[in-house]
């Protein structure tokens, strides 16, 4: 039998802020978690409700928990940098404060990482659960991307949804850099940045639940919520009166320092606008899945 601490570390950051209606029974179903070599960091950031205590409370339970406290409000992506830059797993997982997991997630991930060294994520599929935990009729779409070129990789990501971002990537991809930078799209920056680096691989026996609370039914309402104090996105005045606009700088960065061929960064950026014109178009239209 092979013992727990010869199997790869795993870190999951948990960057929360006021989740005190659903925090229990996401802790619970991590610490649940079957695989052995685990770590919990939570980084609390200045919740105004019971939030913290309950995660104290269930640190005293569970020698695996580190919880830590920001005396201030300092933006959700600040936030997800914080529980980043303190794990020292091999792998890494960021987990919200609503949602729940099956008990094989971490091992079937770590399985699918090991047995593929091209891959930077491994995801499980993604039901959608209300507020009290029942099933809802929506679903979402998933991506393996083995087999792909990376110009393909980008653009399947960039039209995918961006469920992989909380999916298990390989700490070494993402440690030392800044993971999600502070716009709107961000995490479709992370993605398509890794996408270009490596396979995201489908962990299709295990199981993330998405929890779906907020009332939010279109881009504009998204958007409030991005310019919200709490949210830390669109904080300065040009981002509140653009806030798409720093998405395509952030995304054509991301292809230009890639390490693809030339021609294909060319022909990658060629394609690129047009597609963030329809994405945003696309986008406006239907109704949107709360991130």
């Amino acid at each position: 039998m092979v013992n727990a601490i010869d199997m790869p570390h795993v870190c999951i950051g948990m960057p929360i802020y006021n989740e005190e209606r659903f925090i229990h029974a996401a802790l619970a179903s991590l610490r649940a978690q079957d695989y052995p070599n685990l770590e919990i960091v939570i980084s609390d950031n200045a919740s105004t409700d019971r939030t913290f205590e309950i995660c104290q409370e269930h640190a005293a339970q569970d020698s695996r928990i580190l919880v830590t406290r920001i005396a201030e409000n300092r933006g959700a992506s600040a936030n997800f940098q914080c529980v980043l830059e303190q794990t020292k797993g091999v792998y890494f997982m960021w987990a919200s404060g609503h949602d729940l997991w099956s008990p094989n997630l971490v091992t079937e991930c770590v399985a699918l990482l090991e047995a593929n060294q091209s891959a930077c994520i491994a995801f499980a599929s993604s039901n959608w659960i209300g507020t009290e935990g029942e099933s809802l009729s929506k679903s979402s779409g998933w991506t393996d991307t083995r087999g792909l070129a990376p110009a393909a990789r980008f653009f399947t990501i960039f039209w995918g949804n961006m469920h992989p971002v909380l999916g298990m990537m390989r700490a070494s991809e993402i440690r030392g850099k800044q993971p999600i930078p502070p716009i709107v799209g961000g995490d479709l920056v992370l993605l398509s940045d890794l996408a270009l680096r490596g396979d995201f691989v489908h962990a299709s026996r295990a199981t993330w639940f998405r929890r779906e609370f907020r009332t939010e039914t279109n881009y504009d309402d998204k958007i409030k919520r991005y310019k919200s104090p709490q949210f830390g996105i669109a904080r300065t005045r040009f981002s509140r009166f653009f806030p798409f606009l720093a998405l395509p700088v952030a995304l054509i960065k991301v292809v230009l320092k890639s390490d693809i061929p030339r021609l294909d960064k060319f022909a990658t950026l060629i394609a690129l606008m047009p597609s963030l014109v329809l994405r945003y178009l696309v986008g406006r239209r239907k109704p949107i899945s709360p991130s």
